[in-house]
């Protein structure tokens, strides 16, 4: 009985083991059926933020390709032609009229630049214009002090009224002097003529020996004797012409210093062309009131700037094409609109080190917009080529540093490098190489195409 007890025990607590061994692996596998469930469902989540953000990000590219991309209408097909090639649009090579031009570049001179210096010594007393002003020919610009300039006028002249009281004049007359008519030479004339009519009338008493010969040879004497002072004072009345002369000079140079201490504006020694009322612009003043000048001492700088001279270099190459009186087109930074010049002189040499010879260009200037000094480009119109190849300037590309061009060639593309030459907002020049007249070149689409890529041209003829 007791070992049956036993038995049954034993059996008991084997089947205790067993049910919870089978417990455990059952709860063992449902924890790792939990696990693998929530690890999918964070992929699947993680995979339908990525998607979502993709489908986003396609959108968005989309919508800005939706503006900035051209709308090309479905080409319809040709026959015999793949449905895939690129479709583009083309237009025919043109030719056209332009107008041949040499560019330079240069500075831009006044018509006349004049550095104005004092001529005579002393201290600045006034200054009555400045930098910027507007002034006319002999319109003073400055004040030198004047008074030891009055005080030798004053001295010159007293000198030279002394001068002429010697003559018994006032003044010079305007008319060569008869010096005869002066007083001491005139009383001298006066003896000589009596002196000598006495010794012709003794000459013919002593010819009838009424008259000794000691009294014929004193009458002679007397003669001679007058003469000689009458020439005597002739020569000193000369003598005192030229010294009046003189001091003369000296008070005409007395009064000019006196009216270069009021310091004016130059009259132009050439005429300015189409200009009837000349100004002067001051550039620069290099005094001011109480400095000390000295003759040659710079004032002021003044320019003409209502025409302004454009000097610049053009090479060598361009000479057989530069004409005098050729239309120029001027553009400065001042203004987008060129300013109309013309070609006024060709210097006759080149320069050995640039190999190129200098143009100067007038350029009016009215309103004083341009200045001297700028930096301007030219434009030289010299000739009209009736005959030059162009194509829209969509038909262009730049890429790496290759100018090239696209030509529709029975379906396919040919690519063509090209040198451009003269440019405008709608159209450009091919001057290498000769394109055929005719050719089509394409305007749009270059960008997805390469030498012999097949294309299909969209029709743009407007639908009934």
């Amino acid at each position: 009985m007791g070992q049956a007890a036993n038995h049954h025990s034993q059996k008991d607590a084997d089947h205790a083991i067993t049910a919870e061994s089978e417990k455990s692996a059952t709860t063992v596998q449902h924890e790792s059926q939990a696990s693998s469930r929530r690890w999918i469902r964070r992929l699947l989540g993680f995979v339908l933020l990525i998607t979502a953000f993709g489908l986003g990000w396609m959108a968005a590219l989309a919508q800005v390709g939706k503006h900035d991309k051209e709308k090309i209408e479905p080409a319809i097909t040709p026959e015999g032609r793949d449905a895939a090639a690129v479709v583009v649009t083309t237009e025919p090579v043109s030719v056209r009229s332009v107008q041949r031009s040499v560019e330079a570049f240069g500075s831009l001179h006044g018509f006349e630049e004049v550095s104005i210096s004092a001529r005579v010594e002393g201290r600045v007393r006034k200054i009555l214009h400045d930098v910027s002003d507007v002034v006319s020919p002999t319109e003073q610009l400055l004040e030198i002090d004047p008074t030891d300039y009055e005080l030798s006028v004053q001295k010159a002249d007293r000198t030279l009224q002394v001068e002429l009281s010697k003559l018994g004049l006032q003044s010079l007359p305007d008319s060569q002097l008869d010096l005869e008519k002066v007083p001491f030479v005139a009383k001298a004339k006066s003896q000589m003529d009596y002196t000598k009519l006495r010794n012709d009338r003794i000459n013919r008493l002593a010819a009838s020996k009424t008259v000794s010969a000691e009294e014929a040879e004193s009458a002679a004497s007397d003669y001679r004797t007058a003469k000689a002072e009458y020439e005597n004072q002739l020569l000193t009345a000369e003598t005192d012409l030229a010294t009046i002369q003189m001091q003369q000079v000296g008070l005409e140079v007395a009064r000019e210093q006196l009216a270069n201490t009021k310091v004016s504006a130059p009259i132009p020694s050439v005429s300015v062309p189409g200009i009837d009322q000349v100004k002067y612009v001051i550039s620069q003043r290099s005094v001011s009131e109480g400095t000390l000048v000295r003759p040659g001492t710079e004032i002021f700088r003044v320019v003409i700037n209502q025409i302004l001279k454009l000097r610049a270099p053009v090479p060598e190459r361009f000479s057989s094409e530069i004409k005098l009186q050729q239309q120029v087109n001027v553009f400065a930074a001042t203004s987008a609109t060129p300013y109309v010049g013309t070609v006024t002189r060709i210097y006759p040499t080149v320069e050995p080190a640039t190999r190129t010879f200098q143009v100067e260009i007038q350029v009016p200037n009215p309103h004083g917009e341009l200045k001297p000094g700028s930096f301007a480009k030219a434009a030289i119109l010299t000739r009209v080529d009736p005959e030059a190849t162009t194509v829209p300037l969509s038909a262009v590309i730049q890429f790496a540093g290759i100018t090239k061009i696209f030509l529709d060639e029975n379906g396919r593309a040919k690519e063509v490098p090209v040198t451009l030459g003269t440019q405008t907002t709608d159209w450009v020049e091919i001057t290498r190489p000769q394109l055929p007249r005719g050719a089509q070149v394409i305007t749009s689409g270059q960008s997805v195409i390469a030498d012999g890529t097949e294309v299909n041209v969209r029709d743009l003829t407007p639908k009934p």
